[in-house]
C-alpha cells in the first residue's frame, strides 16, 4: 500500500479480464460492516471478521466490483502509523484470499483536519461524507452510480454515497438508521440479498 503524493491513500488489485464489462459495484464501509468496530483498529490480531460476510462477497461477486472505501483518521491522529495500516489491510486481504473472495479496490483516507500529524493533516475530498473515494473508482471503470451501492454504518457514508449518485444501505440494528439511507439491514448479508434481487 502506497501513499499517493496528493491526499488518498490507495491500493488497487487490477481488474481481471471477466470482469471488464462490470459496471456496478459495492461501495463497503471497512469497521461495522466487513470487519467489527475495533474503535481505531490497530492491530492484525483485532481483525474480527462479521458473521456471514464472506458468504455475502462470495454472491455479490460475479455481480458487483466489490470495492472497500474506509476513512482511516487513526494515522492522522497519531495513533498508528500508515505502515501499520497497511499490514492490517494486507492481513484483511489474506484472510479473504484463503476463503476465495477477492476485492477490485481498497481506498483509504488516513487524513483529518484537526490530526495531529502535519503530513496528514487535511480537509481531504476522499474523506467521508465527502465522494472522492467512489466518484474515483467510477471514473476508474466507468461505473454506472444507479447501479451501484454504498454500504456503510455511518451517516458518512450514506452521504458519501448520496453524493456520487448511488443508493445508500445503513448497515446495524435497527437503532441504526439514517435519514440519509435509501434503506436498512441488519448485518452485509441480508444487504447482499437486497442488491442480488436489483441487479438481476
Amino acid at each position: 500500500m502506497t501513499l499517493a503524493p496528493d491526499i488518498q491513500q490507495v491500493t488497487a488489485f487490477g481488474s481481471q479480464p471477466r470482469r471488464d464489462s462490470l459496471r456496478q459495484a459495492v461501495f463497503l464501509d471497512r469497521d461495522g460492516v466487513l470487519i467489527r468496530d475495533k474503535h481505531y483498529l490497530s492491530a492484525v490480531a483485532g481483525i474480527e471478521l462479521l458473521p456471514g460476510v464472506i458468504e455475502a462477497l462470495r454472491a455479490l461477486a460475479p455481480h458487483f466490483r466489490l470495492i472497500m472505501v474506509t476513512n482511516q483518521s487513526g494515522v492522522a491522529r497519531g495513533l498508528f502509523s500508515a505502515a501499520r495500516l497497511a499490514q492490517i489491510h494486507d492481513a484483511l486481504l489474506a484472510q479473504f484470499a484463503q476463503q476465495d473472495v477477492h476485492l477490485d479496490a481498497l481506498y483509504c483516507c488516513p487524513h483529518h483536519r484537526d490530526g495531529t500529524l502535519a503530513s496528514y493533516t487535511a480537509a481531504c475530498a476522499w474523506r467521508k461524507p465527502q465522494p472522492g473515494m467512489l466518484l474515483h473508482a467510477i471514473e476508474k471503470w466507468a461505473l454506472d452510480p444507479a447501479r451501484c451501492f454504498m454500504l456503510g454504518d455511518q451517516d458518512s457514508d450514506m452521504l458519501a454515497g448520496q453524493g456520487a449518485g448511488m443508493p445508500s444501505f445503513m448497515i446495524g440494528p435497527e437503532q441504526a438508521a439514517s435519514k440519509h439511507a435509501h434503506a436498512r439491514y441488519a448485518d452485509l448479508g441480508q444487504a447482499a440479498r437486497a442488491m442480488l434481487a436489483h441487479a438481476g
